[in-house]
Parts: C-alpha cells; structure tokens; sequence
C-alpha cells in the first residue's frame, strides 16, 4: 500500500487488507492512514497498551519518513514481515509478507537439529573411544584387513563427531550461549600455533603453509581459542582445495582501526552461486564431495562478528581465493562481558 504526502491510500493491492484482515471500508482511495492503525491496535496486533498511544506512535513513526522493517505477530498468529520506506514526492511504501510458514519451518529445523545432535552425540562418543581402544590393541592383535577396517571406522566416526559439535556449537553460538574470553595476545604466535595445527594435514595433501608478519609485534584483545577455531577452519579448507605443491599464505598487516589477517590459497576459486551463501548455514560447494555439514564458515563468521570483526572473501574462479579477518586490537566493554 502507498500513502500520499498527506498521509492517505493512493495505491493498494487486493492482499495487503486480506493479510491484514482489514475491514474493507478502511482501506479505499484517499483514506487516512491512522483509523486503519487504530483498527490493528484495538485487536491487539501492536501488543498490550492503550489502543490511541499505540496507533499514535505508530503514525508518527510514518510521518517522519523513516525506512523501518521488522516481523510482527498478529493475534490470529500470522507472522507478517513489514519494510516502510520513503518513495518519490513525499509517499510511502507499506509492504506486507506473510512469512508464517518460513518461521515455522525454521523453528522445527532448528529443534530438528539440536535434538538429533544431542542424541547423537553420547552414542558417537562411545562408538570412538571404543574403536580407539581396539586400534590400541585392547581387543588384541587384529589381523591387517580388521586393523584397516577400524581406521576407516574411527574416521568416520570422527568425522561424524565433528558434524554434530559443529550443529551444536552453532546452535549455541545464534542462541547467544558461546562463551568468549577476551584477553591481550600476541597475535603472531597465535597464527604460529595455528599453522602448526594444520602443517600436518597441509603436508599430506602436498600443500606448505607459509606466515608473513610484521616486524612489530601485534598484541590484541581476542578470545584465543576461539581465533585457533576460526584460523583452523580457515587453514584445513585453503589446505584442502589447493593444488599439490602450491603454497598456502598467512599474512598479518595493521591496520588504520585494527588489523587484519588473510588466508591466500591458489585454488579453483569460488563460484559467483556458491559466493552468496558462503558464510550461511549448510552451505557447501558441489564439488566439495568431502565436506562435512556446511558449518564451518557460519560459525567463523559468528565468531568474527562476537569480537567485533568480520569476515569477507575476495575470490577469482582458476586463480585463487583470499579470506580476509578484520579484527579491533581492543574490544567493546560489552564483547567483554561472559556470554552465557
């Protein structure tokens, strides 16, 4: 619906009154904005509250022109989204979406998830300890062909123990309930324990990781397990994608607000579609046949953004990709507070 500079209907589609459940001789050319507002308030869709306070505050919202979005509850529990903004000669665009089945779908994934990764999660604990304890030779001496039938289990079933602390510590961290430690580190012996971390694996799929830092020492305010869990996603997928005898590069620069650390792999870069949702959850490449849930990334954004940072990619498909960590040296007084 458009509202006039005056504040009246000039435009409408049949939706808008049906979604809103709006009597129709509310909702007609040249009818003012506020009776209609007092309507939704009198059957409580603006929460508790006296009806005229409520519509008033809500009319001067609209007169002052401000763009505003947002997601309301009716009373008849339809969740509506709503984006205001200002258009062309002083009129104003009212746009309705009833996104009632998309949260519902969300809500149920998400309890989908958590339930399925704490029932998981017992059962795989014992399931690895138990093949690590017949690799160590408690059952006795195996024969090769069960010896190497174990290790195929005990991967996988580490590998599955990662994806259910993965969908766990996200759920965690969109709840608010990751607990952060800030504290002054340097923070090039952190990406040195980093590196070391992940040589290993680099090297065995021919890959050598390099660090380029600063002569200055950089000490910042960071959580520093936290960082080794962001750097250590960042590093096993630059190892993983990058061709055989490439190198992988860390690099610190200072910045004019901060600092900043990049991840450079010379792999098959990033494709444009895949770019988009690079950082949501469950999101994976289709050439990534060994990936696990599409986690790691969402959740080094959620990291990054908890210390005040962010995360961002420069990607050219056959030449390489860049993943670049802008971090503060000192964090809010509230990012210094105990999340729990």
């Amino acid at each position: 619906m458009v509202l006039d500079a005056d504040d009246r209907v000039c435009l409408w589609n049949d939706v808008f009154p049906e979604l809103l459940e709006m009597p129709s001789e509310l909702i007609h050319l040249g009818a003012p904005a506020l009776p209609m507002l007092r309507a939704l308030a009198d059957r409580g869709d603006y929460g508790p509250g006296d009806p005229a306070t409520l519509a008033d505050g809500i009319m001067a919202m609209i007169r002052s022109r401000k763009p505003a979005q947002g997601e309301r509850e009716m009373v008849n529990g339809t969740i509506v989204e709503v984006v205001w903004m200002p258009i062309d000669d002083g009129c104003f665009l009212m746009r309705l979406r009833n996104v009632t089945t998309e949260r519902a779908a969300a809500r149920f994934k998400d309890e989908l998830v958590t339930t399925v990764s704490h029932e998981l999660r017992t059962p795989l604990t014992a399931i690895v300890g138990a093949l690590g304890l017949l690799q160590g030779g408690l059952g006795g001496e195996l024969e090769p062909s069960a010896q190497h039938l174990i290790e195929v289990a005990g991967k996988n079933a580490d590998r599955l123990a990662r994806i259910v602390n993965d969908l766990l510590e996200i759920d965690k961290l969109e709840a608010g309930m990751f607990e952060f430690r800030f504290e002054p580190i340097d923070v090039t012996a952190m990406l040195r324990d980093a590196i070391e971390q992940n040589q290993i694996y680099a090297q065995s799929r021919g890959v050598e990781i390099d660090l380029e830092v600063p002569a200055a020492p950089i000490s910042a305010e960071l959580d520093r397990g936290r960082m080794l869990q962001v750097m250590d996603n960042l590093l096993s997928n630059a190892a993983k994608f990058s061709p055989k005898g490439s190198r992988v590069r860390v690099r610190l620069r200072p910045g004019a607000e901060g600092m900043r650390i990049s991840v450079i792999d010379r792999g098959p870069g990033i494709s444009a579609e895949f770019r988009e949702r690079l950082f949501s959850r469950f999101a994976q490449e289709t050439r990534d046949a060994q990936g696990g849930a599409g986690l790691g990334l969402a959740i080094c954004k959620g990291i990054v953004k908890r210390h005040g940072g962010r995360i961002h990619v420069n990607t050219r498909e056959g030449v390489g990709t860049i993943f670049h960590v802008d971090l503060p040296l000192e964090q809010a007084p509230a990012a210094q507070v105990l999340l729990t």
